[in-house]
């Protein structure tokens, strides 16, 4: 389940898909954007820790791959999961598992964000945390969102000074000046290497 803002992002990049879906952390918790139904033509998987609304397997990806197919999936889709999970070290190398190559993965973590506990919260990446921890993959289309509909910053390759610019001050007193960024996160489309099946 996603952000109105990652749902934009599939729509733009990824208006289709040629197999089967995974949506990692699909439990509907009644505030957030349907994947499930932009992709309704598709075979759709919806895996989660825990069983609820939208959750098809149940399973930990930290530890295995449990009942999922190796090399099946067209897309997987991974939105605000990574920032969850206690050991991303043993989950990146499960979830590219079931990645057929030639098959994608949309990740959206957040890079500024406020302590949110489902059921805790470990860590905020950079593109370049997610590019290390999934390195069997080409990444494109990497931008910032923001909590306002449809506002996208492209994250140039060298990655410098995106996020700076969207910075704001604030008078903290003393004729000193507090710095803010907004709540961003990180959105990006990776391509697994090698050929499709």
């Amino acid at each position: 389940m996603g952000d109105v803002n990652q749902l934009a992002y599939l729509r733009h990049w990824v208006p289709k898909v040629d197999g089967p879906v995974l949506e990692v952390g699909s439990k509907d918790y009644g505030s957030t954007s349907s994947f499930r139904d932009f992709y309704a033509g598709a075979e759709y998987v919806g895996l989660d820790m825990s069983e609820g609304k939208g959750v098809d397997v149940v399973a930990d990806l930290t530890k295995s791959i449990g009942p999922l197919k190796e090399g099946h999936f067209a897309l997987a889709i991974c939105c605000s999961v990574l920032e969850h999970v206690e050991k991303p070290w043993h989950f990146a190398p499960n979830l590219t598992r079931v990645i057929r190559p030639g098959g994608q993965l949309y990740m959206s973590v957040p890079w500024v964000w406020r302590y949110h506990a489902y059921p805790d919260d470990y860590f905020r990446f950079s593109h370049r945390g997610v590019m290390s921890l999934f390195d069997e993959f080409d990444w494109t289309a990497t931008f910032f969102s923001t909590t306002v509909g449809g506002e996208f910053v492209e994250i140039p390759a060298n990655g410098a000074d995106a996020d700076n610019r969207m910075a704001m001050f604030a008078d903290a007193g003393n004729q000193q000046k507090r710095k803010y960024l907004p709540y961003l996160m990180v959105n990006m489309l990776g391509t697994r290497r090698g050929k499709s099946p």
